[in-house]
């Protein structure tokens, strides 16, 4: 029989807390790192080409988990791949803000970052492209919950990028209403990334953004 004990006990502020001690024979806590194995899970979707072509023998051999191991600690596939994109988006956030932050203005920081999507593009690993764009082609369109999560990133990610693109605008260096450019620049850039699962060069995707940049800023 498992056995839990349980005692009170008060901490150096003097609030009661509860000491919980497991004999021998309890569920163990996870022995992994999860940030860790959700990282390589998303590496594994991605170079596979998407969810449904990675196996749950792929997972495992990629992750370093057991099948069951997998299925206990995520419940499903379907599950991990949904922790995968979270964790892919809050970070490409992260990275956008700090780009745009860094630059002398946010306009500059609008061409920064449009510079660092013309480089991962073009990049030929088989993690090349944008996860968040892989997911959307092939899941968003069954997977409720994965559509949830694109939508949403896409109103946080409209969001940072409207407001520099609004400097750009109020500053004369951009022409036409802030939602239409935003609107504009995010879908260049999810184009070349489909364009990157795909091939395409630096120089091919660099004309793309010129050719948009040019049509945008005033002269």
């Amino acid at each position: 029989m498992l056995v839990t004990l349980v005692s009170l006990q008060l901490d150096q502020f003097g609030i009661d807390r509860f000491r919980i001690g497991y004999t021998a024979g309890m569920a163990r806590p996870r022995e992994f790192d999860e940030a860790e194995v959700v990282e390589r899970a998303r590496n594994a979707f991605w170079s596979q080409g998407g969810v449904a072509a990675t196996s749950i023998s792929t997972l495992s051999e990629a992750t370093g988990l057991s099948v069951g191991s997998i299925y206990k600690a995520f419940t499903s596939k379907d599950q991990l791949c949904s922790l995968t994109l979270d964790d892919y988006v809050g970070q490409a956030r992260d990275r956008i803000s700090a780009i745009l932050a860094d630059a002398a203005t946010p306009w500059d920081g609008i061409r920064a970052w449009l510079d660092a999507e013309v480089v991962q593009a073009a990049d030929t690993s088989s993690t090349r492209g944008c996860y968040a764009v892989l997911l959307a082609t092939e899941r968003a369109a069954v997977d409720d919950g994965i559509r949830a999560q694109i939508a949403e990133h896409d109103e946080l990610l409209r969001d940072i990028v409207a407001g520099a693109v609004r400097d750009g605008v109020d500053t004369g260096r951009v022409s036409g209403d802030v939602a239409g450019v935003t609107r504009l620049i995010l879908t260049t850039v999810n184009g070349l990334q489909v364009e990157a699962r795909k091939g395409i060069t630096e120089h091919e995707a660099r004309a793309i953004v010129d050719t948009m940049l040019a049509a945008l800023e005033t002269h």
